[in-house]
């Protein structure tokens, strides 16, 4: 991705959908926020709120408080002082009234974006970023925490990149996992086998079976999987870990 030529509109796009995707992950116990924050260059957290004000940030990953020049305890610790010493306070208050007018649309599905300027690095340099909110859920209760992702605009290449391998990986998994465990043993080695290269006649001798009972574990394979090349098969032998890249 060309990151000279993306336009606002086309940025604010692509990040819903990844959002919506890691909204996806994060319920299903797909991946946790530490495997984003490890992964994304960008801050990944969360706040606790308090009248619909974020009151304090329980969460930051790495990436986010080496852009502030300050640990997670110390930002923390500042509480409501964090968004006096690292944002516009005219941008803040203007978040402020999309977070009440988001929540009252009572809306699951949506998130609130917005640009904003934060202020990074040991001197508090000005820089842009796309930050995505997003409520988050529990149980029949109003919500009392905010998953933010704030990604510097120049580096939404990166971004776009790194997230795509982790959700297309992690999803890939969630949506074939049934599939996966209607596999018996035998079949599981078979599509390793089969991954690696090998022949019906290669599994015959090496497994010490028939080829016609190969060819049964093929066919039941087949029928389970719905695999329609070589291909898919590969890519589901990696992603349930049949076989190394």
């Amino acid at each position: 991705m060309n990151t000279s030529l993306i336009t606002p509109d086309e940025m604010t796009e692509l990040t819903l959908q990844q959002f919506y995707s890691l909204e996806n992950g994060l319920s299903g116990n797909l991946f946790s926020l530490d495997d984003i924050g490890n992964m994304l260059p960008g801050s990944v957290i969360v706040q606790d709120l308090n009248k619909l004000k974020p009151t304090k940030v329980e969460y930051m990953n790495e990436w986010g408080c080496n852009k502030l020049h300050h640990s997670m305890e110390e930002i923390q610790e500042m509480r409501e002082a964090y968004f006096v010493k690292f944002f516009i306070p005219e941008q803040i208050e203007t978040f402020r009234e999309g977070i009440t007018r988001y929540f009252k649309r009572q809306d699951v599905s949506a998130s609130y974006h917005f640009f904003q300027q934060v202020k990074t690095g040991k001197h508090g340099d000005l820089n842009w970023y796309l930050t995505m909110c997003k409520f988050l859920k529990d149980g029949e209760n109003p919500p009392s925490k905010m998953l933010l992702i704030s990604n510097p605009v120049s580096g939404s290449g990166e971004m776009s990149k790194k997230l795509d391998n982790l959700l297309d990986q992690n999803v890939y998994v969630a949506k074939n996992y049934k599939k996966f465990s209607m596999l018996t043993k035998r079949e599981k080695q078979i599509i390793a086998m089969l991954a690696e290269g090998k022949s019906s006649r290669d599994l015959s001798e090496q497994l010490f079976i028939s080829t016609h009972t190969v060819e049964t574990h093929r066919k039941n394979i087949r029928k389970k999987l719905d695999l329609n090349s070589f291909a898919e098969l590969i890519k589901f032998a990696i992603a349930f870990e049949l076989i190394e890249l």
